[in-house]
């Protein structure tokens, strides 16, 4: 009798609608059961004379099965936050998919075939691409500690486990202390300068706690908001206090949620980890195979980003310092920041900025991007609304080329409360090609955050929002037109952080070009286009005060790796932080903030590889020169692009880029390493 899991069907797309929770735990363990008969049997058959397809093909085949069904539990997760049951088979199924790889991943006879396979005559014959994918394969196996004795592999699963629950930790903690502010206003004067949408956003969470009035809350969009348009200095500096010292021993909520000593532990989970498999320190580990030689040159190269940003940074600090004055503040503040600088834009281009918002409509912008994606790389992106998604509000899109489908993209535009507080992308399939050579097309999933639209209004986006969607439209765009057939290569998820934020900084470079804004923007009830005189005028003024935004960032990128580079050396957490700060004389940071216990980045894949976005963003601004030169919508250099940059496995980024410029990459560019 067959079996009637869904989750054990084939299926072009998730049948969503049809999962249960008492479908998870059953088709974990049956995927997993089979998954160690297929490695019996390689491991069986493939001793003497091993071959790409019984080896390569059916270990990811078999490794695919498990994490597309893991992507799907995670993604329904979400939407089944608040039953019981769902969390209970979910985190079995999490358990039982976990100690399955652990088992894979130690395995030493599965291990030999793949060396022997890399060392057989037929290897020297493969092609880049293959040698590729099956290096990266034996060096997974090394990092997982297959060639340590028993006695360290043991101590290897038992750090493994700690670093994992210490994560969670985290996040649930920063999960828990967010959920546990809040702040409920009934004086619409303390509302004053926040946009009409995000008072009703506010007035939607009062009422949903069944007040009256207005609730604040603690969340990425809520916090933006405040800090820029607020004009109540006194709850700016509670909101902002109340952010910046989440899950810390300071603040209205000292002692609860405290990573402290969660981040403190973790970070001698990790240090240990790297030690045990012969690397100085987790910074070294995460440096394996990246672009950059070693932790030095990260070091030097955050260093030499900070020495070029500190004159901009010192220039724009005064002249908030003089518009402080004007506003009747003596001694400017961090939560005066944020808002002096959006007033600062706002007086330069007469309010130009904010009008921006009303020729960015979400849906019209979303249209527009999937014109212009069509333009330049040979594509159709057309929406499916026959196949179901995963929740209300998400929305399909199919990319084809020549009439044929070539991947698919979940557009899921607002928060919701049991997802995550940041855009991100996601993935559900990485292409790849079966032993068959049927071709299984990737999935990706945009996750834009942004706060629902209250009453049926239109969704509007500023620059900030108008920058997240281009930027993970970018990385969907190169998980999806990978032509790779190779599933370890295929995806953004198997990429390096340097290489796989490459892509969505580059689309982030249009975002912020005039010619580009003046051919998107179209006002969402007129229809008016938007002119050059407003494109121009708003442009230059999201120009402005930008060095702050640039040092937060490199900030905490210096923090992030600092902690992981330096972690024995006898300073706490907080004095690293504090070290680190120093190097920063115009941010201003009060003693009592803590953002590195609520810094996401650390648990969530970006631990001591934050320095990836200024790095590729860097190596972006390189790319982008091209088009400067000939053309925003030049489809040839749009082609190019596709070839050398989204198409998978042909090249290393370093490599790809170059034969995408044409000349190598410029050395000033990054520092030297270390001699």
């Amino acid at each position: 009798m067959p079996d009637t899991n869904p989750l054990l069907q084939h299926w072009q797309l998730p049948p969503w609608s049809a999962i249960r929770a008492e479908h998870l735990l059953p088709a974990v363990e049956r995927i997993v059961a089979d998954n160690l008969l297929i490695i019996e049997n390689v491991i069986a058959t493939q001793v003497d004379h091993p071959n790409w397809d019984d080896v390569v093909i059916a270990i990811d085949e078999a490794d695919a099965r498990l994490d597309e069904t893991m992507a799907i539990i995670e993604f329904l997760s979400i939407s089944h936050a608040d039953e019981p049951q769902w969390l209970m088979q979910e985190a079995l199924s999490t358990h039982a998919a976990q100690r399955y790889k652990t088992a894979k991943a130690g395995n030493r006879q599965l291990l030999q075939v793949y060396q022997r396979l890399a060392q057989s005559s037929i290897a020297a014959s493969f092609s880049d691409a293959r040698k590729a994918s099956l290096a990266k394969i034996l060096r997974r196996f090394h990092l997982a500690g297959s060639e340590l004795s028993s006695a360290q592999r043991k101590d290897l699963t038992r750090l493994n486990g700690e670093i994992d629950l210490l994560e969670k930790r985290f996040m649930s903690n920063l999960k828990s202390v967010n959920a546990a502010w809040s702040k409920d206003i009934d004086d619409a004067a303390l509302l004053a300068g926040l946009p009409a949408e995000m008072q009703a956003h506010l007035a939607a969470n009062a009422n949903k706690a069944g007040l009256p009035g207005w609730r604040l809350t603690l969340d990425q969009n809520t916090c933006q908001q405040v800090m820029r348009r607020a004009q109540h200095r006194g709850l700016r500096e509670e909101y902002f206090k109340a952010w910046c010292t989440r899950g810390s021993d300071q603040g209205p909520q000292a002692g609860r949620f405290d990573n402290g000593p969660v981040l403190q532990t973790l970070l001698a989970a990790r240090h240990a980890k790297a030690r045990l498999l012969g690397f100085d320190n987790f910074a070294h580990l995460r440096l394996h195979n990246r672009m950059a030689t070693g932790t030095d040159q990260v070091g030097r190269f955050l260093r030499q980003q900070i020495a070029r940003n500190a004159v901009s940074l010192a220039g724009e600090t005064d002249d908030l310092q003089a518009l402080a004055r004007e506003h009747g503040v003596e001694q400017l503040e961090a939560w005066d920041h944020d808002f002096l600088a959006e007033q600062l834009r706002l007086k330069q281009s007469g309010g130009a900025e904010q009008d921006l918002r009303e020729f960015f409509a979400l849906q019209a912008t979303l249209h527009s991007l999937c014109r212009f994606s069509e333009h330049m790389f040979g594509i159709s992106i057309s929406e499916n609304t026959v196949h179901e998604r995963f929740a209300e509000n998400v929305r399909l899109f199919e990319i084809s080329e020549r009439q044929q489908p070539v991947g698919y993209i979940y557009i899921d535009p607002f928060h919701r409360d049991a997802g995550n507080d940041y855009a991100w992308t996601g993935v559900l399939r990485n292409r790849r090609i079966t032993a068959e050579g049927r071709p299984l097309l990737p999935i990706a999933s945009l996750q834009c955050n942004y706060p629902a639209a209250e009453n049926g209004q239109t969704h509007l986006l500023d620059p900030q929002d108008l920058r997240v969607l281009l930027h993970e439209f970018g990385h969907c765009l190169h998980h999806v037109l990978t032509r790779s057939p190779h599933y370890n290569l295929s995806g953004i998820s198997h990429l390096s952080r340097d290489a796989a934020e490459f892509v969505g900084q580059l689309f982030e470079k249009w975002a912020l070009s005039g010619q580009f804004l003046r051919w998107l923007g179209t006002h969402h009830q007129s229809g008016e286009r938007l002119s050059e005189a407003q494109a121009n005028t708003a442009f230059s003024a999201t120009g402005i005060q930008r060095s702050r935004e640039t040092a937060m960032l490199l900030l905490n990128a210096l923090v992030d790796f600092e902690l992981h580079r330096c972690h024995g050396d006898g300073r706490t957490v907080q004095q690293v932080v504090e070290d680190v700060q120093s190097e920063f004389a115009h941010l201003s940071i009060p003693a009592y903030c803590r953002f590195a216990n609520s810094c996401d980045y650390l648990v969530t894949g970006y631990e001591a590889s934050l320095y990836a976005y200024k790095w590729s963003g860097v190596l972006a601004s390189e790319a982008f020169k091209r088009f400067e030169r000939e053309g925003l919508f030049n489809e040839q250099t749009g082609r190019d692009m596709r070839e050398h940059l989204l198409s998978g496995d042909r090249q290393a980024l370093p490599a790809a880029l170059q034969a995408f410029l044409g000349k190598p990459i410029d050395n000033a560019l990054f520092p030297a390493p270390a001699a």
